[in-house]
């Protein structure tokens, strides 16, 4: 199970998450990450991973795609934080490729 909530705050966006970010949950964050984000907000969106206990293939994917649209993580545990790095090395890399393309 995963809860999301969302706190809209004049300056800022915050998305707090608690359980586990895979399959059908994952595709359920992303469902409501495309109605509750707006690409033309200019509020700084930031992502709490800090409760999030365990994720997979699918909530990795949608981490990603969350990630290529300017959202700011928190994560505190080294797995976490070791996984958000990952994926924004490969987020980097893929720009740099589409640039030289």
């Amino acid at each position: 199970m995963l809860k999301i909530t969302i706190t809209d705050l004049p300056d800022e966006q915050r998305w707090s998450l608690q359980g586990q970010l895979v399959g059908q949950w994952a595709a359920e964050l992303l469902s409501t990450w495309r109605e509750g984000h707006h690409e033309g907000d200019v509020r700084r969106c930031i992502v709490e991973l800090v409760d999030v206990t365990f994720v997979d293939r699918s909530g990795e994917a949608v981490l990603a795609e969350i990630m290529s649209q300017g959202a700011e993580f928190l994560a505190k545990d080294v797995y976490t934080r070791h996984l958000l790095r990952g994926l924004r090395s490969e987020l980097q890399r893929s720009r740099k490729d589409r640039k030289r393309g």
